[in-house]
């Protein structure tokens, strides 16, 4: 207290006027260190939303290319469903093929035996309509 009291004895107004000149320059002090903390954050923070930028850059064009990978394998998968269909739609013709030319030689092989109709009709699912020409050419 004496120290206080030794300050503002000798003159009030000089030691009033130092201790608010003390305070001002010990906050401009304080606020030029908060100012300069702030300022090495910044930097510190900007490199990392660099980084970060970088990183996202690099994810971008590694989902790209696979993007294009992929749309490269759809477009081969399309063909080989489109020659899967083709062959599969070949291998029902040539079985219809197969199975209609199997019908017509049964058909054929009834009528020289003299059956009717009716009966080649129900032994080879063949209609009628395709029957008569048979019966004309190959009948007894």
């Amino acid at each position: 207290m004496s120290f206080l009291q030794n300050i503002f004895q000798n003159d009030p107004a000089i030691a009033f006027s130092k201790i608010l000149i003390f305070i001002f320059f010990f906050l401009v002090v304080s606020v030029a260190a908060s100012f300069f903390y702030d300022y090495k954050k910044n930097l510190i923070n900007l490199n990392k939303i660099k980084s970060c930028e970088i990183a996202l850059k690099d994810l971008i064009e590694a989902f790209r290319s696979i993007e294009n990978i992929c749309n490269e394998q759809k477009k081969i998968l399309d063909e080989y469903k489109y020659i899967l269909e083709r062959h599969n739609q070949e291998i029902s013709r040539l079985g219809d093929s197969l199975n209609k030319d199997s019908n017509i030689t049964l058909a054929i092989k009834m009528a020289n035996e003299g059956k009717s109709v009716d009966e080649i009709s129900s032994a080879t699912g063949m209609s009628s309509d395709e029957i008569e020409p048979i019966m004309k050419y190959h009948g007894k």
